[in-house]
């Protein structure tokens, strides 16, 4: 975000600068329009010159692009109420998901994805088990779990909890010989 405002100054200023030197140029003034022709027409053949300029043509193209692509994810859920809207971030419900394992005996290590999309909230899971724990249970136990944690605490209805079983871990450490 920062790089796309500090390329927008950058490029605003240089489009700034340029119609300044054209407007001068265009409108005759004194002898500063034919120096300043010398000096364009200097120009020619310059390899400085032509990186320069070609750098500048490659940051709007870049700039333009950039602008292209749109705002990507949103970054909130927005919940309606009785007094007006509250807008919950990403980022709470993904600590949400987090408190909600936590209740799940058998869970050594969790990582998570919060998606909001046209057709709901979607939450992927991934997980590392103790050995010990029957995988299907545990599966559909954190889903159940995760669904309803959120839905209580934020009012979000989950449209679809994923887990995957990233691997199983043991207690014990084996020695390799």
């Amino acid at each position: 975000m920062l790089f796309k405002k500090l390329l927008g100054s950058l490029l605003g200023l240089l489009v700034v600068i340029l119609g300044g030197i054209f407007l001068v140029i265009a409108s005759g003034f004194g002898k500063f329009p034919s120096q300043m022709l010398n000096f364009i027409a200097s120009m020619e053949g310059s390899i400085e010159y032509i990186f320069l300029f070609l750098t500048v043509v490659l940051l709007g193209f870049l700039y333009i692009c950039l602008n292209l692509q749109g705002k990507g994810q949103p970054t909130s859920i927005l919940v309606p109420s009785e007094l007006g809207e509250v807008r919950i971030s990403l980022e709470s419900i993904d600590s949400l998901v987090h408190q909600a394992v936590k209740t799940v005996k058998g869970i050594k290590d969790l990582k998570t994805k919060v998606i909001l999309r046209e057709n709901g909230l979607f939450i992927y899971v991934k997980v590392v088990l103790y050995g010990d724990r029957n995988i299907p249970e545990l599966s559909e136990q954190m889903q159940g779990i995760i669904q309803d944690h959120v839905y209580k605490i934020s009012g979000v209805n989950v449209s679809e909890v994923k887990v995957l079983i990233e691997n199983v871990a043991t207690d014990f450490k084996t020695k390799v010989s």
